[in-house]
């Protein structure tokens, strides 16, 4: 077989950007200018929200966040053992406690009842997470969060496109961050989107990208922030792709689709539960291959390397066993078997907008060959 990477960004001709990036290349105007707004603009059309502030990275938005929102050093926010590192990573970067919560075994999203278990005088807030691009129980965890007087801000990295009871990410709870990564449905190659409807966090997050400057005369720096800016060649090629979104989209969940039909039952296999009342963006598919499958996950991962198919086992190790977390404060559920058996099972496929069918066919014989 010809090599097949897991993944590979979907890209517009430069042709079809040309005139963005020559605007900002004679202007001068190379950071946060006319297309960054475009952008920011666009974002909010698909997401239905009033703001969107476009920064450099999804884990630079994540980092912002709990200082936009004024949590405490030393705070606890509960988030999901199952989900990518950068979700912890912003934490500590701003001195905070993860407290890491089982998912549920169906969907691989925040347990409710776990969080609802771990919930102490020293929560700040609770972050859920789109796994693979499916959002979790949002009104079930914004009830907690009412009831015990916390945010929760969603870390929507690979939600882009997916919908919650009929409306579309971006809205939901206090803001929502999303990755333009070259792994991610719509990119800007790099970059991320923080949406929100709420006016002076919108405000407080645009200052801070920028270092958290004013708006006046840029001398003052008002909040504690970072060099977060996107650039206009980024912001170019991220709203090309958004403008697509729902193309792109639709030719994943297609492609998932017919995974799902092929390879969902093999023996002791399964799939992501997808719910009725939410879409998948469909960053990714993953198949997880249990205890009674013909190999396990890991000979799999090994023979397809061998043949050319790269494959992801995902997410893997989970982030409280991985080796940055060494020597931080944590705290873990008592409850974290089903984020283990997710995280042990678990394999993304190759999966990309414009993948042809003839290398469709040929992953999916690979697989069947192996499992079946």
């Amino acid at each position: 077989m010809k090599p097949l990477p897991i993944i590979r960004p979907t890209l517009p001709s430069l042709s079809l950007i040309a005139d963005s990036i020559l605007q900002g290349w004679d202007s001068g105007i190379v950071t946060v200018g006319p297309t960054v707004k475009a952008l920011e603009e666009e974002a909010c059309r698909k997401t239905g929200v009033r703001y969107a502030v476009a920064v450099s990275s999804c884990t630079s938005g994540l980092m912002l966040v709990p200082q936009a929102l004024s949590f405490r050093p030393g705070s606890e926010v509960i988030v999901p053992a199952f989900t990518f590192a950068a979700t912890v990573q912003a934490l500590l970067w701003n001195g905070l406690i993860p407290v890491f919560c089982d998912c549920l075994p169906e969907t691989c999203t925040l347990d409710p009842d776990d969080v609802q278990r771990n919930l102490s005088s020293r929560t700040a807030a609770i972050c859920a997470v789109s796994v693979f691009g499916l959002p979790p129980d949002i009104d079930p965890l914004l009830d907690i969060g009412r009831h015990a007087g916390i945010p929760l801000y969603l870390d929507s990295a690979q939600g882009l496109g997916a919908t919650y009871r009929g409306q579309a990410l971006g809205g939901w709870g206090a803001c929502e961050v999303f990755s333009l990564s070259p792994t991610k449905v719509v990119t800007a190659v790099e970059g991320g989107l923080v949406t929100t409807n709420d006016a002076e966090l919108a405000g407080r997050i645009r200052a801070m990208r920028d270092y958290g400057k004013d708006s006046v005369y840029g001398e003052e720096m008002l909040y504690l922030g970072l060099s977060a800016r996107m650039s206009e060649l980024h912001a170019a090629v991220g709203l090309w792709s958004l403008t697509q979104m729902h193309d792109l989209v639709k030719v994943r969940m297609d492609r998932i689709a017919r995974y799902r039909e092929v390879l969902g039952p093999l023996s002791g296999c399964r799939v992501q539960k997808l719910p009725a009342d939410r879409t998948t963006s469909g960053n990714y598919f993953v198949l997880f291959i249990g205890d009674h499958a013909k190999r396990t996950r890991d000979e799999v991962h090994r023979l397809l390397k061998q043949m050319g198919v790269q494959t992801k086992r995902y997410f893997y190790p989970l982030v409280h066993e991985q080796a940055f977390m060494r020597g931080h404060l944590m705290k873990l559920s008592q409850h974290l078997e089903a984020a283990s058996k997710a995280s042990q099972d678990g394999l993304a496929l190759p999966l990309y907008s414009h993948m042809s069918e003839e290398d469709f066919d040929s992953v999916c014989r690979a697989v069947e060959d192996l499992l079946s």
